[in-house]
């Protein structure tokens, strides 16, 4: 009788405890659809508005556009012409699209000195894009990159026996914006 009991009871605790583990299965089985199911819904909603997006390339044709327009405005600063004119792509406002950095040079004409040099900085919305600030310091430098947010430049200094083509002491720069002034 005692034997009959004592299987009894262990078979009560054995069914109940699969039941309590076939709970835990199915609780955590609905968790993961749930969690699945919004990865899905997450990345369909990023689909869609990245399908009504402007392409990097439209991006920078749009900004070559309106550098473009307004060049004029630049060589009649200098009193030069345009010798360099490149276009670089980053995210350097933090929203998660590629916005477009114009490096650019004013040379005399008919020289190849370099009289101004600058950077116009486009933001890309994801629809359009807006120059928000320029970067035309009085020093001589290169454009980097556009690395974790930041534009980054290179103050370029010439050492005592460098030759006029190439300074030699390079300092790397992160630019800072604020307002329609970079620095």
């Amino acid at each position: 009788m005692k034997k009959i009991i004592g299987l009894l009871c262990l078979t009560v605790i054995l069914t109940a405890c699969n039941k309590s583990e076939s709970k835990g299965n199915k609780n955590d089985e609905l968790k993961e659809k749930k969690q699945i199911s919004q990865e899905q819904k997450t990345h369909s909603e990023e689909a869609k508005s990245s399908e009504n997006r402007i392409s990097k390339d439209e991006a920078v044709k749009l900004a070559m556009k309106q550098f473009d327009d307004y060049l004029p405005n630049i060589l009649k600063t200098y009193d030069g012409v345009i010798d360099l004119q490149v276009p670089n792509t980053g995210d350097f406002t933090g929203d998660g699209i590629e916005d477009v950095a114009i490096y650019w040079n004013i040379a005399p004409e008919g020289g190849n000195a370099i009289i101004g040099q600058g950077l116009s900085l486009y933001k890309n919305d994801g629809k359009t894009v807006k120059v928000i600030a320029g970067y035309e310091p009085d020093y001589l430098f290169a454009f980097d990159t556009i690395k974790n947010g930041k534009i980054i430049v290179e103050r370029l200094e010439y050492a005592e026996e460098d030759g006029r083509c190439c300074p030699s002491i390079k300092t790397k720069h992160a630019l800072t914006i604020k307002g329609n002034k970079a620095y």
